[in-house]
């Protein structure tokens, strides 16, 4: 299953997306929250729909954050980053809804984002798994393991110069890390057969 576009849902799906959305507009995001999540049921690689369910759980969570809840968190999601990480190889679905289990619960849960981001890229979605990588970065900007997967991402996708831009950023990190150096290698290629086109 390729990603998917609002337009190529069903009309029932797409008027629920509707729905999520002016529930948004209307600083509703619990129940935008909750429309994405039946949406993203049935068409897990609709981004744009992802993407709003994002922006509402982000704002549901600004609204309840406290550092109690952020232990009782941690704790209980390990188990569900476990079993996702392992599942990766065999059942890339089985460990993309894990990711999104705990993202529901968390989402500024950086792992859960990176699992989301690999099961992604093992279902062939690249879009998905540079969004997953983008709000794992934003979150921890300095850390290396995000910026290789965000670059690698980004040339999967098609987007070169972004590519190019993340392996740097990992670079600056560690100047010999061997991954950045080959996903740089590998973006400035592109770029140059893109310009030759």
């Amino acid at each position: 299953m390729a990603e998917l576009l609002v337009s190529q849902l069903d009309l029932r799906l797409q008027k629920q997306a509707e729905s999520a959305r002016q529930a948004f507009d209307r600083d509703r995001p619990e129940q935008a929250a909750e429309l994405c999540a039946k949406i993203l049921e049935e068409q897990p690689a609709c981004l744009s729909v992802r993407k709003l369910e994002r922006a509402a759980q982000l704002k549901i969570a600004s609204a309840r954050r406290d550092g109690l809840s952020k232990v009782v968190l941690a704790v209980s999601t390990a188990p569900f980053l476990l079993g996702g990480s392992l599942r990766l190889k065999d059942e890339p679905r089985v460990a993309f809804a894990s990711a999104e289990r705990l993202l529901r619960r968390d989402p500024h849960n950086v792992a859960a984002l990176g699992l989301l981001g690999q099961a992604a890229m093992a279902l062939a979605w690249p879009e998905t798994a540079v969004f997953a990588y983008e709000a794992a970065s934003d979150l921890e900007p300095d850390r290396l393991d995000l910026l290789v997967n965000l670059s690698g991402a980004y040339l999967a996708a098609g987007r070169p110069a972004d590519a190019a831009h993340a392996a740097d950023e990992a670079l600056r990190l560690n100047p010999a890390h061997a991954d950045a150096l080959t996903l740089q290698r590998s973006a400035a290629v592109a770029m140059t057969l893109a310009k030759s086109r």
